[in-house]
């Protein structure tokens, strides 16, 4: 029984050594963890340690990378074609809205155009959007979205961000015609802004671009680079609306008129945002009386009287003057009356 008892006493013996052991070490770890807290005595320490073990990490990764390396190395042809078209997809959609966003700052930017050309007009203005050109190649008309429903008559004035575009000509419940300034039936009376010389601008046959104006007289004084506006004439136009800017002036001495192109200010192909002009309020002209069938007045008494006092009325007044004047001239007060012998009756 003795060996065994000595194996027992060694085995307590050896236990109790260890035990002493981890808590010494249990409370060096704890100074170690007071004096890294509160002391920069070990940062040192810390940073070689790392540096020490780095080879460790870097050896501990290499089965990590050699797997990684190996899924790249010999993955399938088909996984490569689907992610190549997947990134091809996703380049088309970045490429579309790219596209997109520079559509609709360059939209931005020509809306803001339009309002401050239609805080320039003094009428009353309404914006049509462009829906569509005539397919007739020798007639320059353009369809816009607004109607008889939108109060739009022939004859209105239509305007981009930068000038005159054309006047209506035909008008639908939805939808109008507009012809253009540039097409060859159409003239429009304007004026140079400069020095108030008056002529007649019309469209030409051949070109979208360009006007020219008619009957213009060579010692007329146009120069290159006037700004033609419309003159107010025709009461068509109203005054001050920018049409053109003159851009050659050729003077024929064997001619008796100068040759005169305008480059239209409106933009005449690219323009989608337009405006009709009204001169006055759109239900202005239903609010003007009108006269009935069988031809009588609807005007009240005041308004009746007033009309019967105008040129017409003063002309049958100083009539009517001169035909007393008269009768008062042939009395039997004023003149003898002859037989029809000669003598005195």
């Amino acid at each position: 029984m003795e060996p065994e008892d000595d194996a027992i006493k060694s085995l307590f013996v050896q236990n109790t050594a260890q035990g002493y052991k981890l808590l010494g070490l249990a409370l060096l770890s704890l100074v170690l963890m007071f004096a890294d807290s509160r002391f920069d005595y070990l940062s040192k320490l810390r940073f070689y340690s790392a540096v020490l073990v780095t080879p460790v990490h870097v050896v501990a990764a290499i089965p990590a990378r050699i797997n990684e390396w190996g899924r790249g190395a010999f993955s399938s042809r088909s996984e490569l074609l689907n992610e190549n078209a997947a990134l091809q997809d996703q380049l088309l959609e970045t490429q579309f809205r790219l596209q997109k966003l520079e559509h609709l700052s360059a939209e931005n930017r020509r809306l803001n155009a339009l309002l401050n050309a239609s805080s320039d007009v003094q009428e009353l203005v309404v914006r049509a959007q462009l829906m569509g050109e005539s397919p007739d190649p020798f007639s320059k008309r353009i369809l816009i979205n607004r109607g008889v429903n939108d109060d739009v008559y022939v004859g209105q004035p239509v305007l981009d961000a930068d000038g005159l575009m054309g006047q209506v000509t035909e008008v639908q419940s939805l939808h109008s015609w507009v012809l253009l300034i540039t097409d060859p039936q159409h003239s429009t009376p304007i004026q140079v802004n400069r020095n108030g010389i008056r002529a007649v601008a019309s469209g030409t046959r051949d070109t979208l671009h360009t006007l020219t104006l008619v009957n213009v007289p060579n010692t007329a004084d146009i120069r290159e680079g006037d700004l033609l506006v419309t003159s107010g004439l025709g009461q068509r136009f109203p005054a001050g609306y920018p049409v053109g800017v003159v851009s050659s002036v050729r003077v024929d001495t064997g001619k008796p008129f100068a040759e005169v192109l305008v480059q239209p200010t409106a933009s005449i192909d690219r323009s989608r945002n337009l405006l009709l002009v009204f001169a006055e309020a759109p239900d202005a002209a239903a609010a003007l009386p009108t006269a009935p069938a069988d031809g009588s007045s609807e005007l009240p008494g005041g308004e009746e009287a007033a009309a019967a006092e105008g040129p017409e009325a003063e002309i049958l007044e100083t009539d009517a003057l001169e035909e007393e004047s008269v009768a008062d001239d042939d009395s039997p007060a004023a003149a003898e009356v002859e037989s029809p012998a000669g003598e005195p009756l």
